[in-house]
């Protein structure tokens, strides 16, 4: 939540994460509620702007998440850095991972369908029982990954980094991906 004056020193309260302003009803302001109106709208028309450019979230945001709902789902974490946190259970459904980096990280039981890890690093990630189902994971580093009992069901998989046999071995018998 922030608070954003406008021309008139006036506060308004915003919301970063879900782009919106919210409105409250303050007893301290005697203007004129059309300009009130129009000032509304004015930083409405700047947010719906900014919409058409997707704001990434940071660690911090992706760590007040994990602390509250655990989902992440339909959000854009391009390029974050999320190396050696529990997100052990957590929904990443059509999320965009691309570039992220989730090294060492507990990513066990993670919902990651139909997202995208696209050159994502997932070394030495705990990936046991994730769902990876239609998931983007070209170009993603896995060296070092655990993918037991992962599904990967019509996932892409970065079979030119690493032999198809070697991410299938570590699905089904727990061993860490080699390449």
């Amino acid at each position: 939540m922030v608070v954003v004056l406008n021309r008139n020193d006036k506060p308004i309260k915003m919301s970063l994460m879900a782009r919106r302003v919210i409105e409250e009803d303050d007893d301290d302001f005697d203007d004129d509620a059309e300009e009130e109106d129009e000032i509304h709208s004015e930083i409405r028309g700047d947010i719906d702007s900014d919409e058409t450019k997707p704001k990434t979230l940071t660690r911090k945001e992706a760590i007040d998440i994990l602390q509250t709902t655990r989902d992440f789902s339909k959000l854009d974490f391009r390029k974050a850095n999320l190396a050696k946190l529990d997100f052990s259970n957590c929904n990443f459904e059509t999320s965009n991972l691309s570039y992220v980096n989730f090294k060492d990280s507990n990513l066990e039981g993670c919902n990651f369908a139909n997202a995208s890890l696209w050159n994502a690093n997932l070394e030495g990630a705990n990936l046991t029982r994730a769902n990876l189902e239609d998931a983007d994971l070209d170009y993603t580093k896995l060296r070092g990954a655990i993918l037991y009992r992962a599904n990967v069901r019509r996932a892409t998989l970065p079979t030119d980094l690493i032999p198809r046999d070697e991410i299938l071995r570590s699905i089904n018998e727990g061993t860490k991906v080699n390449r």
